[in-house]
């Protein structure tokens, strides 16, 4: 016979899953604006479940122009706060995946979907514990010594423009929580971010060129295609990957750009894309690759390229340490690039570090080795989270060490057992994050 805790947990774990494959089964890429979705339908109709779904169980709700939400409980003390994203980068319409990366389902233990990693179950999760955690401390006749606000926004994938409206009307900012969208057990850096989309109007000897290829910028395109004047079509497929870590996918862009200044194709125009693009992930050729002891080299990402006509544009993905600055960045880039292109800034993330001795920062790490027996230091990484936007907080899991859950790739995944443990550590973290409270 099973223990009451242990149905407890069951009954926990039920409960995130049933509202996380909810949260998975709404297509939240990205689409056009339509009166009060300004980032498309999908991601409305996700806030619009988050929200609803926590002022079912109590949560005081408030939004802010459609873009980026809260649900909060408890009526004083310190803020924490435990920001989410309901948005996912495309899933290519399905193609290569072995299953329907909206359909949520559960095979052999594993939850398959696009964002049921990145980053619905950080929202699924952080409701339900914080929701239990209020009812435990009402039926005790305790109060809660702060406010637990989990923020929901839907443009974090492509420009974090939700979280920047957020800071820049004067929201009020927190002083203790974490972001669930990263790996345990806690990454207290970012290097900071430039969405760059580069465009030429004439890209010497590519009239007769008409190529495509890549979604995204911040993400590795697994597929691009040629068109040459002849009548001949040149393909490349690749292996798609975080736009953060370009080392752990293969860019078909690159490598078709490759093949074709090989072939002769596309003349000098494109044999500097290859040169300054396509040839290493850090932006060597571009002198942009400054490395600092912190968080290493640049890395760059060839997300986007489309030619047609002799007109090209492109979209990267950069990002840097200490060592350099985004002005920099843009000038080194566009020298390198020549006067022909030009280099718009679609978004710009600053870099984001946390002192290692943050009180806030040692109550979660000792949290994590409470549950899960692992001394390892926290990190910094690439990838950007929302973290960069609100100074006190680090990243906090839910990517266990050594899993794999292929996000922002193909057949995205989470075992259930990998949501019940990182639920378990939550569940500790938040009250470490009340006790430090009062």
């Amino acid at each position: 016979m099973q223990s009451p805790c242990r149905t407890d947990k069951q009954q926990r774990d039920q409960r995130i899953l049933d509202l996380l494959r909810s949260l998975v089964r709404i297509n939240t890429e990205h689409t056009a604006p339509e009166p009060g979705a300004p980032y498309g339908k999908g991601c409305a109709v996700a806030l619009d479940l988050a929200l609803a779904e926590c002022e079912r169980r109590g949560f005081a709700v408030t939004r802010l122009d459609e873009r980026i939400g809260w649900a909060e409980i408890g009526k004083k003390g310190p803020l924490a706060a435990f920001p989410v994203h309901l948005d996912v980068v495309p899933a290519s319409g399905g193609k290569g995946w072995s299953h329907d990366p909206y359909a949520a389902e559960v095979v052999d233990g594993v939850l398959y979907g696009r964002g049921c990693m990145d980053n619905k179950v950080g929202a699924a999760v952080m409701i339900e514990l914080i929701d239990a955690l209020a009812q435990e401390l009402d039926a005790g006749g305790r109060e809660l010594p702060c406010r637990l606000r989990i923020i929901f926004g839907t443009d974090e994938e492509t420009g974090m423009a939700d979280l920047a409206a957020y800071v820049a009307a004067g929201c009020e900012q927190p002083t203790l929580g974490f972001v669930p969208d990263a790996s345990f057990p806690a990454v207290r850096g970012e290097k900071a971010r430039l969405h760059l989309v580069c465009a030429c109007d004439l890209l010497d000897g590519c009239d007769d060129l008409r190529f495509i290829g890549g979604t995204a910028a911040n993400v590795v395109p697994d597929s691009a295609r040629a068109e040459l004047a002849c009548g001949r079509v040149l393909e490349a497929s690749g292996r798609p990957a975080h736009g953060s870590t370009p080392e752990k996918g293969e860019n078909a862009i690159a490598k078709l750009v490759t093949r074709l200044v090989a072939e002769g194709v596309g003349g000098v125009g494109l044999a500097a894309l290859d040169r300054l693009l396509c040839r290493d992930l850090h932006g060597t050729a571009a002198r942009i690759d400054v490395p600092d002891d912190t968080f290493g080299h640049t890395s760059l990402n060839l997300g986007v390229l489309n030619i047609e006509g002799g007109r090209a544009r492109m979209e990267l993905d950069v990002r840097f340490g200490l060592g350099i600055d985004a002005e920099e960045v843009v000038s080194r880039l566009g020298k390198a690039l020549g006067d022909a292109w030009s280099v718009e800034v679609a978004m710009a993330k600053p870099a984001h570090l946390v002192p290692e001795d943050d009180p806030c920062l040692q109550a979660l790490l000792a949290a994590y080795r409470r549950v899960a027996d692992d001394a390892e230091p926290p990190s910094v990484m690439a990838g950007g989270t929302y973290a960069s936007y609100l100074p006190a907080l680090v990243a906090f899991g839910p990517k266990l060490p050594g899993t794999h859950t292929g996000a922002h790739g193909i057949d995205e995944h989470v075992s259930l057992a990998n949501i019940s443990r990182a639920t378990d550590v939550y569940e500790e973290a938040l009250r470490a994050i009340v006790a430090l409270a009062e």
